[in-house]
């Protein structure tokens, strides 16, 4: 699989972006927050609000109804 990093100031990875868009968070400044970080430079926030649109785009059901690190429906941790 390969690792794409959005903010290089950061160290945020697309897929942590993705994951944060699929519980219904817009803004990219909002995401970093939620991830514990703060825009520096503020080159990569373009490219973050593409790749969370592309995101919720792809969301098949009502993103905000699912906690972030919940498990989707009908997938289970091996005990």
């Amino acid at each position: 699989m390969r690792i794409m990093i959005i903010c290089i100031c950061n160290a945020i990875k697309e897929e942590e972006l993705r994951e944060v868009a699929r519980h219904g968070v817009t803004d990219p400044e909002a995401a970093y927050a939620i991830l514990g970080k703060t825009p520096q430079c503020r080159v990569c926030l373009d490219h973050a609000d593409d790749v969370m649109h592309c995101e919720r785009q792809r969301c098949a059901r009502p993103c905000g109804a699912r906690a972030i690190g919940a498990e989707p429906a009908g997938h289970h941790a091996a005990a």
